[in-house]
């Protein structure tokens, strides 16, 4: 599915289902609005944004990995 990313300046990017771990991430951020499905992930390789379906605004950014 394609979205806006914020952090690819606004342009539509593809966007994937969250892995489980990234599951877990946003459901510590985003507890009230966490549904199974509900976010996804910008595929864009090095970019870290996920966000709500249908909510470009309800988001945000995964860490930097570890080097």
């Amino acid at each position: 599915m394609f979205m806006r990313c914020s952090n690819c300046g606004g342009s539509l990017q593809e966007f994937r289902g969250l892995t489980d771990d990234e599951q877990r991430f946003v459901r510590e951020r985003k507890p009230r609005h966490t549904r199974l499905g509900s976010y996804y992930r910008c595929a864009r390789e090095g970019c870290l944004r996920y966000q709500r379906l249908g909510d470009q605004n309800d988001g945000g950014s995964f860490p930097e990995p570890e080097k």
